[in-house]
């Protein structure tokens, strides 16, 4: 018997593009820009990075134009999530976990699968972390002395680090995602996870 769960994926896609879609279109273009930090292009269309990848929004045709090489429903879906829900928080430098953020316990159980546990799939070393993360378009920034921490921005107004804390022999070393705590408003907790597995799958890339 062929299985519907596909045909609930398409449905549940369809109605969440259609439902950013709506409240993209209730926005004025200025306000667009000023909560998401892009660009305007001609033409109504807007454009900014998603990590380092440049992705453009076609504003009067409801058209996302982006890569190939990362154009997935999932993908997709959290650009315009982004484009519709961003609230224009502005990035403070001060610095949370993943379980610090609201309405993350729900997801608590798959973010380290989704992330952590992917990345040390995808590197052999501490070394090789270091420099695929810089191969991925991090810039590696002052934090504690004891660790290595490795700046992304997922999209313009929405940075993470990676953190390496190194350990010794009492305590292992061991790898984080942080967060900014001023702009978890700009992604709600859901998105937060899929633009995170994103990250983690680019160094299998890098």
């Amino acid at each position: 018997m062929k299985s519907n769960i596909p045909k609930y994926e398409q449905k549940n896609y369809e109605i969440s593009k259609e439902r950013a879609l709506q409240e993209i279109l209730k926005k004025n273009i200025d306000i667009i820009i000023k909560n998401t930090g892009a660009t305007l292009e001609s033409n109504n269309v807007i454009s900014f990075n998603f990590y380092k990848y440049q992705v453009k929004f076609d504003i009067n045709n409801h058209d996302l134009i982006i890569p190939d090489a990362i154009r997935t429903k999932s993908t997709e879906g959290l650009i315009l999530h982004y484009i519709a829900y961003a609230k224009g928080n502005i990035p403070s430098n001060n610095w949370i976990q993943f379980y610090q953020i609201k309405d993350a316990t729900l997801y608590l159980p798959v973010f380290q699968k989704r992330t952590i546990n992917i990345i040390n799939k995808a590197v052999k070393s501490p070394e090789q972390f270091f420099q695929k993360a810089l191969n991925l378009g991090a810039e590696e920034i002052d934090f504690v002395a004891s660790a290595r921490a490795f700046k992304f921005y997922a999209f313009p107004l929405f940075p993470l680090l990676i953190v390496y804390y190194e350990g010794d022999d009492e305590i292992p070393s061991e790898m984080r995602f942080m967060f900014d705590s001023n702009c978890i408003d700009n992604l709600p907790a859901e998105d937060i996870v899929i633009s995170s597995q994103f990250l983690s799958l680019q160094f299998f890339k890098a």
